[in-house]
């Protein structure tokens, strides 16, 4: 089974510098003898440049594949600021990131607002990256399973029929919001944990037998951590944040798998 490693590069770099990044990284999965799926989710103003980056040597570089951070819950229309799915196409992304913590917790997205965007993803047949996880109140009190379980409900309700039709084009990342960019990893044992109640859940809500729907594991992945966490029972890969602002990181976690 192929794994998929995301880069997250949220709101970081300049163009200059995303530019050699995307480079760097594209040589460095070239050189590997085992190549993991690799998705780069830039900031939105720099799309164009890095799928053009992304692009040369195609022959060599189907593993690499270009990614949005947030996309509107509506169509083409009087949004200002937003970025519609239908632009999504001029660039080439594969990947729609919807229901990131940040996005939750500082810009308070709302279960119904990530629906939205699910939905209207489904809709227009793109690939998602739905990000679920709980906070350190939420853990430390015992209410991950509660947490993670009200997201996908939430996320996933409204397009259902469309997930069944086609249920490799969604994928779930867990991400414990306590561990994003705090150097602190899940435990193993929770990962694994979470990660089955997820498998679960998937299979209830969309009959999903042969696990067609993959599970990332994001929070802190690193060099040093990278293959204890991507050989853990039901982990398909891992959305890393600041490890993949570093070529040389980011191809290392690559090479663990």
């Amino acid at each position: 089974m192929t794994k998929i490693i995301a880069a997250n590069w949220k709101q970081n770099g300049s163009l200059k510098l995303l530019i050699k990044l995307t480079r760097d990284i594209r040589t460095g999965i070239n050189r590997l003898k085992k190549r993991p799926k690799v998705i780069l989710f830039p900031p939105s103003i720099y799309l164009d440049s890095i799928s053009k980056e992304i692009k040369k040597n195609k022959a060599n570089n189907k593993n690499i594949q270009l990614g949005i951070q947030n996309i509107s819950p509506y169509n083409n229309g009087a949004y200002t600021g937003e970025v519609s799915i239908d632009m999504t196409n001029d660039f080439g992304c594969s990947y729609m990131l919807i229901g990131h913590s940040e996005r939750r917790h500082i810009f308070m997205e709302s279960e119904k607002f990530i629906s939205n965007k699910i939905s209207i993803a489904f809709q227009k047949n793109k690939k998602v990256i739905l990000c679920v996880g709980e906070t350190l109140k939420d853990y430390r009190s015992n209410n991950t399973k509660q947490v993670i379980t009200k997201q996908i409900n939430s996320a996933l309700k409204e397009s259902l029929q469309l997930i069944k039709k086609n249920k490799k084009n969604l994928v779930i990342a867990y991400e414990p919001v306590w561990a994003i960019g705090t150097g602190r990893s899940a435990k193993i044992q929770d990962i694994e944990t979470t990660h089955t109640l997820i498998r679960k859940l998937l299979f209830k809500l969309t009959n999903d037998a042969k696990s067609e729907i993959k599970i990332l594991y994001g929070g802190s992945v690193s060099p040093q951590n990278a293959k204890e966490i991507l050989d853990a029972e039901n982990v398909d890969g891992a959305l890393v944040g600041g490890a993949s602002l570093s070529a040389k990181k980011f191809i290392e976690i690559c090479r663990t798998i």
